[in-house]
């Protein structure tokens, strides 16, 4: 078995839904987000695990200055996580030499993934998200921005200036100039 037959099972599951597949990812567009989905291979080419996210474009403009990409990946996405992190808290793989794992994973994505979508697809879904994550407490800056930018089109404008003034502090380099950015963007004094 192979990864292909990982991705005509999820196919199956998917398209249905309204996503539409470029290699290895799926995307589907709404009036407001972009749900992605996609399948990663491991390094070693045997085992898959799924990635999941969505991206908001008023959030990816006001974070990176420009419009989101026609195929969004799951990295761009303004939130993110991994299956596994959507089960148990803990890393999923399943090995490609298991012939239950096209079912395993498609099942795993109809239970876990597809509902994940679903509840992170307006701002105050992806703030709890995002909040629930401890984004702030962790040192990658584009979810604390993101958390900031969603807190800014919420309606809490301080609230997210003083995020992003805490992020400033921590941030260096090319982070620290986009954080700075970001914040000229929102407004924030």
């Amino acid at each position: 078995m192979n990864q292909k037959t990982v991705i005509a099972k999820l196919d199956a599951l998917l398209i249905p839904l309204g996503f539409a597949r470029q290699k290895f990812t799926w995307n589907r567009r709404s009036a407001s987000v972009v749900d992605v989905v996609d399948v990663q291979l491991s390094k070693a080419g045997d085992a898959v695990t799924v990635n999941a996210g969505v991206l908001d474009p008023e959030v990816h403009v006001a974070l990176w200055g420009s419009k989101p990409p026609e195929t969004v990946e799951q990295p761009t996405c303004t939130v993110c996580a991994r299956i596994g992190e959507l089960i148990d808290g803990r890393d999923k793989w399943w090995q490609l030499s298991e012939g239950s794992t096209p079912a395993d994973v498609t099942e795993a994505v109809a239970t876990h993934v597809v509902p994940f979508l679903a509840r992170v697809s307006t701002h105050a879904g992806m703030k709890q998200w995002l909040l629930d994550s401890a984004v702030e407490k962790k040192r990658y800056p584009p979810p604390i921005i993101s958390l900031a930018i969603i807190k800014s089109l919420s309606g809490e404008a301080v609230e997210a200036c003083k995020l992003l003034a805490d992020l400033q502090k921590k941030a260096t380099g090319a982070w620290r100039t986009r954080v700075a950015e970001v914040a000229v963007r929102l407004g924030c004094g």
